[in-house]
């Protein structure tokens, strides 16, 4: 009888744990929901993308946390933002957010289409597609009166609000040489005068936000930033 007893508390006890962790869980993914939600909204507001936006809360128990004003680690990502007459998707992952909107920073990134790449390059890629290998970046076309097939690899550099295309190499007639090795080729003068390194501004950069790297990826070419502890981006200024 008496271990009868016991084994009937042990299963009450062992439904009631059930039940409240059950209740703990569904709490926790209401309430993060509604924060997601939240992020979403003021993502969408400061961006204003022309695609969707998603948000991640991806501390445990984020929905509970938010209680206490602590958030945790989030990730936003954005599709379709249109900044400086260029077409982007944007990711975000910050660290320790807050309920008033600050963090222990983070980082993010800004994905460019190829085909805006090659729009925004001007007189570099005339003529010239642009795509992406091993990091770096690759122009392909015909060049010159004669329609010479040419191939450019071309580094990338980066300072805080500038990122810079440098031609490194080019591929010509199946020879490949150095852009300051060009004085024998054919039509090597004009194509030599657009090979100059060429650097573009990244305008309009919240506070604390600083351009780190880029790549060229094979979906487009990916600028990374750096995103300094303090209040989320957005507040002083418009996103890259």
């Amino acid at each position: 009888m008496t271990s009868n007893r016991r084994t009937t508390k042990i299963r009450v006890l062992l439904a009631l744990a059930a039940a409240l962790a059950g209740l703990v869980c569904a709490t926790d993914l209401l309430v993060e929901h509604r924060t997601e939600r939240r992020v979403v909204a003021r993502a969408v507001h400061r961006l204003r993308p022309h695609g969707p936006v998603h948000a991640d809360l991806t501390t445990p128990f984020a929905g509970l946390r938010t209680l206490g004003g602590d958030v945790g680690d989030v990730e936003v990502d954005a599709e379709d933002v249109h900044r400086q007459h260029t077409v982007m998707d944007v990711s975000v992952r910050l660290e320790d957010v807050t309920t008033k909107g600050a963090s222990a920073g983070g980082t993010g990134t800004a994905t460019i289409g190829y085909d805006q790449v090659t729009r925004r390059l001007g007189a570099l890629g005339d003529g010239l597609t642009a795509g992406g290998r091993d990091g770096d970046l690759i122009l392909g076309g015909s060049v010159g009166r004669l329609g010479l097939p040419v191939t450019v690899r071309a580094g990338l550099s980066t300072t805080s609000d500038t990122f810079t295309v440098t031609p490194t190499t080019v591929s010509v007639l199946g020879r490949s040489v150095a852009v300051d090795d060009l004085g024998g080729l054919p039509a090597a003068p004009e194509l030599r005068d657009r090979l100059r390194a060429r650097t573009v501004p990244v305008t309009g950069l919240p506070h604390g936000v600083a351009l780190t790297s880029a790549h060229a990826a094979p979906d487009g070419l990916v600028l990374s930033f750096s995103v300094a502890p303090g209040p989320a981006p957005g507040a002083g200024g418009n996103a890259a």
